[in-house]
Parts: structure tokens; C-alpha cells; sequence
């Protein structure tokens, strides 16, 4: 599933990056990428986070943007099919990260094209993503992609 992006990464008309599904191998890098999603948390295990990845089912996709062999982003996306609409489909984008170092690149907007062009091909009538209230400026970037308020997400801990 290598493969090019779409568009060249802004930051030079020569740098491209790579967008393909993940593997166990990349266990290592992307518990650190996670790690900066939810800094007081602890770090995803790798070797349980390898095993995971060797696993996914055909309802999950793990993405990774990736430039000259180092991880720069990640993305989790979820097929979910309602029955109270007659099995229709829809997507949820989960963990979407891009590393610190990175972001304002592309890396993110590559990786979102790249998770609804995979939830289109499921035959998703929608893609939907929720986001702590806190982290205002990515709010800002999922509406410049034009991605809309939709309800209300409500969660209860089950700890």
C-alpha cells in the first residue's frame, strides 16, 4: 500500500512523503509519535502495540506519513456500520498526530486525504473525528478541511 502522497510537502518542491498503512515494524516510532498526542499519558507499549498492528482487522486502518524513513504523522481510521440505517457505513478518525517538529507541512492534510479517500472506498456516507475541547488550533485545521460541527460528543470513563 506504499505510495506516494498526492502533493508534494510544502516545505520543498523536491521532498516527498510517503503515506501507507502500518506495520508491527513500525511499532518503536509510532509509540514516540502517540507519546506527543497525550504527553501525560503513558508511552503505548511497543511490542504490544507491534502485536496489535500485526492484527488489524479489515474494519481498521492504521496510516503513517512517512519521509526519508522517519514517521512524521499517524492516523486511525474505524469502519462502523449502523444498524438502525440499514447497515449504511460510516467512518471515525481517531489519534491523529503529527509530530511537533513537522506540523504546518502538509503532513496532516495528506493524511486526512488519505483517510477519506480509504473511507470512501468503504462506501462511507461520512467521516466523523472528536476532539478534547483544549486543542483549539486543530479544531481550526479540521474546519479549514471542511469538516463541520456535527452534535455532541459525550464520553463516560469506564475506569
Amino acid at each position: 500500500m506504499t505510495q506516494p502522497a498526492s502533493r508534494h510537502v510544502p516545505d520543498s518542491p523536491f521532498t516527498h512523503l510517503t503515506l501507507r498503512a502500518a506495520c508491527s515494524g513500525d511499532a518503536r516510532a509510532l509509540s514516540a509519535l502517540l507519546q506527543q498526542l497525550a504527553p501525560n499519558e503513558a508511552r503505548a507499549d511497543p511490542k504490544l502495540l507491534a502485536l496489535r498492528l500485526s492484527e488489524l482487522t479489515a474494519n481498521r486502518i492504521v496510516l503513517v506519513a512517512e519521509r526519508d524513513g522517519k514517521l512524521l504523522g499517524t492516523c486511525t481510521l474505524h469502519l462502523i456500520e449502523h444498524l438502525a440505517h440499514n447497515f449504511a457505513r460510516s467512518a471515525i478518525l481517531e489519534d491523529v498526530v503529527v509530530d511537533a517538529d513537522a506540523r504546518g507541512l502538509g503532513i496532516g492534510q495528506a493524511l486526512i486525504d488519505k483517510a477519506i479517500e480509504r473511507a470512501r472506498a468503504w462506501g462511507c456516507y461520512k467521516l466523523a473525528l472528536s476532539s478534547n475541547q483544549s486543542r483549539e488550533q486543530a479544531h481550526r485545521f479540521y474546519q479549514g478541511l471542511g469538516f463541520k460541527p456535527h452534535g455532541i460528543s459525550l464520553a463516560l470513563a469506564l475506569d
